[in-house]
């Protein structure tokens, strides 16, 4: 898109062109530009209350090690999968449920069987301490899987291992890709990650800009990982982000490199155990 703007704005024409069913974040501080006529609205969050439509709002609401949990009208709701934004994801897809007629009963149920979301908060390694591999390259999903990570984990160290998405896009984004890692980890590895046509040097050191003066640039992916893996110590947790569950690596003139973080992780911690 660009910038946030232009993004926000393209958000804005698909809710003006949708007359049916809105499903809106009351605790978005954007809510107001998608605020247009619908037969339904549904609106659901945690901390902010809605005086119209059908409100779908979580209380009590917990999030560790293990997952989430909350209620939603007297209905207790389990999550598997890691991250208090997690909760947000869910609330969205029940009130897509209620829109269809699906009970919170059956929702629940629903959402208690999903186990893992492959390259979504994946936990690959486990001890002597935490690896994740999430797929957040945008500024609000990174700052709020670090928060979530900091907040369900309380790690001791938090190692992150981050580039910025692909080459010749949202360039405004980079530096402060880097400040959002500088804000919550304690150790700063910055590295290649779909430089398509861009030199990925250039798009590393504006990361770097952001990221701080203790930050590392190692560009090659796997390097980066192994010595994330190295520093850490038990009690710490790695977290790499922006490949997720991709499985190549996109470079110049259409070339592509077959890739995966969660293997070359397994990979690289099983030589460092040897």
């Amino acid at each position: 898109h660009g910038s946030f703007e232009k993004y926000r704005l393209a958000k804005t024409e698909l809710f003006k062109a949708t007359k049916g069913i809105h499903v809106l974040n009351m605790d978005d501080e954007n809510i107001q530009h998608y605020n247009f006529p619908a037969d339904e609205k549904y609106y659901y969050g945690i901390s902010k209350s809605s005086e119209e439509g059908k409100e779908v709002r979580a209380i009590n609401c917990v999030s560790d090690e293990g997952g989430s949990t909350f209620s939603v009208k007297g209905t207790t709701f389990s999550l598997s999968l890691l991250g208090s934004f997690n909760i947000y994801n869910a609330l969205a897809a029940i009130c897509v449920g209620l829109s269809q007629n699906i009970s919170l009963e059956s929702c629940s149920e629903s959402l208690k069987r999903i186990k893992n979301i492959s390259g979504r908060m994946e936990v690959i390694i486990s001890k002597p301490f935490k690896v994740i591999v999430d797929y957040a390259f945008t500024p609000n999903a990174l700052d709020k899987v670090y928060a979530s990570v900091q907040k369900s984990f309380k790690p001791n160290k938090l190692i992150c291992v981050l580039g910025s998405c692909g080459g010749g896009r949202d360039k405004w984004k980079r530096s402060v890709l880097g400040k959002i890692a500088q804000k919550h980890c304690q150790e700063i590895i910055v590295t290649n990650e779909d430089p398509y046509d861009e030199n990925p040097e250039e798009i590393i050191e504006q990361v770097l800009e952001g990221a701080g003066a203790n930050a590392k640039k190692i560009i090659d992916r796997r390097e980066a990982i192994k010595r994330a893996l190295k520093i850490a110590e038990e009690g710490d947790i790695v977290l790499i982000t922006g490949k997720g569950s991709e499985s190549s690596i996109c470079l110049k003139d259409g070339k592509r490199i077959s890739w995966d973080d969660r293997v070359v992780v397994k990979e690289e911690f099983e030589k460092i155990k040897r």
